[in-house]
């Protein structure tokens, strides 16, 4: 009896494990779905802002690998600075549309869609490959959502974002393995 007890505990603890992962991931979409919002008051805006600029170290590793699009399409950016000439690399959640690639615009004044409308061109690191970007425009919010999967709209459309960039890609070739 002590070893069957033993074996329908541990089925049961085996069995909840699904459900427990269910609920985690549930939870973190509704946390951050009720922090979308406040990036509509400026001083949460600005925080939220710092701190990103922060967390980008950690992101950049993580930012156009397969692993990184789980975390919303998370690609990485590369572009050069507009006055200084340095080559910047910025993780971005970019998602495809068309021909190229849009990115959402979170905050009003963003260097790194400065650096891209000034330059023209840019490459993305997105999924394990990169895209050699150019011909960026910025288009309608009605435009960019074609590009967003259901689940992802409410973390768009929260925070109030209503620019976005749409990039295309450079080449007929569109992509290169990344090694």
């Amino acid at each position: 009896m002590g070893r069957r007890s033993r074996l329908v505990c541990l089925l049961r603890v085996v069995a909840a494990i699904p459900v427990v992962v269910a609920g985690a991931v549930v939870a973190s979409y509704l946390l951050l779905l009720a922090y979308s919002p406040l990036l509509r008051l400026k001083w949460f805006s600005d925080k939220t802002r710092r701190f990103t600029k922060t967390a980008n170290g950690p992101m950049r590793k993580l930012a156009g690998t397969r692993l990184g699009m789980l975390y919303f399409n998370l690609g990485a950016l590369h572009h050069v600075g507009r006055r200084s000439g340095r080559s910047y690399a910025t993780p971005l959640s970019a998602y495809r549309l068309g021909d190229g690639f849009v990115f959402g615009v979170a905050y009003p004044e963003v260097d790194w869609c400065r650096n891209v409308l000034a330059a023209g061109k840019c490459t993305l690191t997105w999924n394990g490959n990169e895209y050699a970007l150019e011909g960026p425009e910025l288009i309608s919010t009605a435009e960019a959502m074609k590009a967003y999967p259901l689940l992802v709209k409410p973390f768009i459309a929260g925070p109030g974002t209503h620019t976005f960039l749409w990039l295309h890609c450079a080449d007929s070739t569109e992509s290169v393995e990344v090694k």
